[in-house]
C-alpha cells in the first residue's frame, strides 16, 4: 500500500464516479481503475461495488477513515521534518471563504511563495460551518474566518478588527438627499444613520452567514425593516449589484478589496461605515491545538497580519 494508492482511493470514494475522479486527478480512467484494482488485490478485499452504481463496501468505508488518518499523519510528519531540516517542503492547506480569499490571497500568496517556493498550497473555500468541518477532520491546516469559532480545541490568532460598511449607489444618495447629498456624504463618512435608507432596496448575503446574522441583529436593535430585493450566497455579487446601482448592501470593510471594478456606465458607490460597536467582528486564523502547525504555516499567518496592517 502506498500513499498514491490511498490518495486515489479517497478521490474515488468522494466522487463515487471514476470519470469525475480521474478528471480531478488528471489521469486516465483506465490508470485510475488499475490503481484501485491493485489496492484491492493487495488488501484482498473489494473496496467498491460496481453495480448498479459505484458505492463503497463495508471494507471500503472503513478504509476512508483509516486512509485519511494515514495521509494526515504523513503530511504532519513531512512538515516536522521539513522544519527540522529547514527545507520547508510540504503542503499548506488553507480554508477560507470565497470573498475573504479573493480579498486577501492575491496579495498574500506572492509574498508567501517568494519565501517558500517548495511549499505546495492547497485551498478550500466555503462558509464558516464548512471551514470548521474541514479543520475538524484534518483536511485543512488552518482557516481564516470571523469569530466565534464553535469548534473545540482550536487556537486562534487575531488578524484584525473588521467594521461593517454600508455600500450605497451614489445615485441613490443623490436622489434621496438632493442638494444636501454632499453634506450627507461627509456626515455619514463618520457613521451611517440607518433610518435614512429605509425606503431603499437592499441586497444581502443569505441567512446562515455570520455577517448576515450580525446585520440582522443590528437591524432588529434599530427596529429597521430592510426592503430586501435579493439574497445571494456570494458577497462579490452583492457588491457588483451595488456597483451597478441595483441596491444597497452591507459587508465587512475587508471585502471591499474584492469589489469588482466599476463599469463605464456606473456612477460609483458611497461607503458609509456602521459604527455600532456590536457590529464589529474579529478576523482570526484558527488551527487545531492537537496538530502540528509548520513553520511556513505560522509564517503564512504573520504575512496575513502584515498585509492587513497596510
Amino acid at each position: 500500500m502506498n500513499f498514491q494508492h490511498l490518495k486515489y482511493f479517497l478521490m474515488v470514494a468522494e466522487e463515487l464516479n471514476i470519470t469525475r475522479a480521474a478528471e480531478r486527478l488528471y489521469i486516465s480512467q483506465q490508470s485510475l481503475s488499475n490503481h484501485i484494482g491493485n489496492l484491492e488485490r493487495e488488501l484482498d478485499v473489494k473496496l467498491f461495488t460496481r453495480s448498479p452504481k459505484l458505492s463503497l463496501t463495508y471494507a471500503g468505508d472503513l478504509l476512508v477513515a483509516t486512509a485519511s488518518q494515514i495521509l494526515d499523519l504523513h503530511s504532519q510528519y513531512l512538515s516536522k521534518v521539513g522544519d527540522i531540516n529547514r527545507q520547508y517542503m510540504g503542503v499548506l492547506r488553507l480554508g477560507v471563504s470565497h470573498t475573504c480569499g479573493l480579498a486577501l490571497l492575491p496579495e498574500i500568496l506572492p509574498k508567501f511563495r517568494a519565501e517558500f517556493p517548495l511549499v505546495e498550497f492547497s485551498l478550500f473555500e466555503g462558509n464558516s460551518t464548512q471551514l470548521e468541518d474541514e479543520l475538524s477532520h484534518g483536511r485543512t491546516d488552518l482557516i481564516i474566518c470571523f469569530q466565534p469559532i464553535i469548534l473545540d480545541g482550536v487556537a486562534t490568532l487575531p488578524l484584525n478588527e473588521q467594521q461593517l460598511v454600508m455600500v450605497v449607489p451614489r445615485q441613490f444618495t443623490d436622489r434621496l438627499f438632493g442638494r444636501r447629498a454632499e453634506e450627507v456624504r461627509n456626515q455619514f463618512a463618520q457613521g451611517a444613520e440607518l433610518a435614512a435608507f429605509e425606503d431603499l432596496p437592499f441586497i444581502l448575503i443569505k441567512r446562515g452567514n455570520r455577517t448576515r446574522s450580525i446585520v440582522d441583529q443590528y437591524f432588529s436593535r434599530c427596529s429597521f425593516k430592510a426592503k430586501l430585493i435579493l439574497e445571494t450566497e456570494n458577497t462579490v455579487t452583492t457588491l457588483a449589484m451595488a456597483q451597478a446601482g441595483v441596491g444597497v448592501t452591507i459587508c465587512p470593510e475587508l471585502f471591499l478589496r474584492a469589489m469588482p471594478p466599476a463599469s463605464f456606465e456606473s456612477e460609483g458607490v458611497d461607503l458609509f461605515p456602521i459604527t455600532d460597536p456590536s457590529t464589529t467582528s474579529r478576523l482570526v486564523a484558527g488551527y487545531r491545538q492537537d496538530r502540528y502547525l509548520s513553520h511556513f504555516g505560522e509564517r503564512f499567518i504573520e504575512i496575513t497580519q502584515e498585509v492587513l496592517r497596510t
